[in-house]
């Protein structure tokens, strides 16, 4: 089994290198470094991990086929992977919040099979032209030596993009869900995807993306996950009672009163959510009840946890990245 820590972007850039040899010093596996909104340059972040740590896995999660030409990503994971000696995973979603730079986000599934056909052949090398239905090449090739074909991993909540998963990535990032049942529905789109491309599940690397926030203060933590459960739960609305999550009258009212939106207080998130809408999209408590859960979710068969950290007020990413390595960590490799 392996562990990853997504998310580490609250430092600024001069102390990026030393947050990313935390993560490798910390035990971690992975860093995982998100491509969303006008975060600082994923790939400039990435460049920074690679030169600065000799072991750990590094990461996009995720880009998207919309903000950068597939060649153009080709090109840029390629040389994170050159720079790192190997290291780098490309991590496709569908992207989020595009509508803010006036770009609309049609057609996902289309245009992230698109891209992972291109990078994938761009970075194997050699000449290609391809003639998708949204990118094309036309005799295109790397202007240098890639060192191997870039592994891609495509990050999905919906079925369509976790069958797409299934047909043609190396990798699936699950993205959100923090129970067993969220888990195998996932896992059951992804196998759809596996069985129609005449694929196993050995030919698939398997993440799954939890979110966790870890204190002795169970309601902290409680209070520190609710704007993400809330958001995960939103944009699940079409698949709740498919993974065994109910909603409360009193809530349901109030989001078909708002249309789904959802208050900025994140007290009082927290108080309209019941712990199984909580427990199927986060874990969150003290080390005896993160372990717990979390093994509950490796039990289920998936390679990698990618840990996205929402530390409770008082604390920060890295006092609690610290005390996940210390002390929950060292349980769940215990019987692995």
């Amino acid at each position: 089994m392996k562990f990853g820590l997504a998310a580490l972007v609250d430092v600024p850039m001069s102390a990026f290198a030393k947050r990313a040899q935390l993560v490798e010093q910390l035990g971690f596996d992975r860093l995982w470094i998100p491509d969303e909104r006008l975060l600082r340059n994923v790939y400039v972040s990435l460049a920074t991990a690679a030169a600065s740590t000799e072991r750990i896995g590094i990461g996009t999660a995720v880009t998207n086929p919309y903000t950068r030409n597939p060649a153009m990503t080709a090109a840029a994971i390629a040389t994170i992977d050159e720079l790192s000696g190997g290291r780098a995973v490309l991590g496709l979603g569908a992207g989020g919040g595009l509508n803010h730079y006036g770009i609309e986000r049609d057609h996902p599934a289309g245009r992230l099979a698109d891209t992972v056909h291109i990078v994938r052949a761009l970075t194997s090398g050699g000449r290609h032209s391809y003639d998708g239905r949204y990118y094309q090449l036309v005799d295109t090739q790397l202007d240098f030596t890639p060192l191997r074909q870039v592994p891609i991993h495509i990050a999905a909540r919906g079925p369509a993009i976790l069958e797409l998963a299934g047909r043609v990535a190396d990798g699936v990032i699950i993205g959100g869900f923090a129970s067993p049942p969220g888990i195998a529905w996932a896992t059951n789109a992804v196998e759809r995807g596996l069985a129609a491309a005449g694929r196993t599940g050995a030919d698939l690397y398997r993440t799954a993306w939890v979110f966790i926030s870890l204190s002795d203060d169970r309601a902290a933590a409680r209070v520190a996950v609710g704007r993400m459960v809330m958001a995960a739960m939103v944009s699940s609305g079409p698949i709740l009672e498919q993974i065994g999550v109910g909603l409360p009258t009193a809530l349901r009212v109030q989001l078909d009163a708002t249309g789904w939106a959802f208050p900025s207080e994140s007290a009082t998130i927290a108080e309209l959510l019941t712990d199984d809408i909580v427990d199927a999209f986060a874990v969150h408590g003290d080390p005896s009840a993160c372990v717990e859960r979390v093994q509950a979710i490796l039990d289920t068969g998936v390679d990698e946890i990618g840990f996205v950290i929402l530390p409770p007020e008082g604390d920060t990413v890295e006092t609690v990245a610290v005390r996940l390595a210390e002390s929950v960590l060292p349980m769940l490799r215990k019987d692995g």
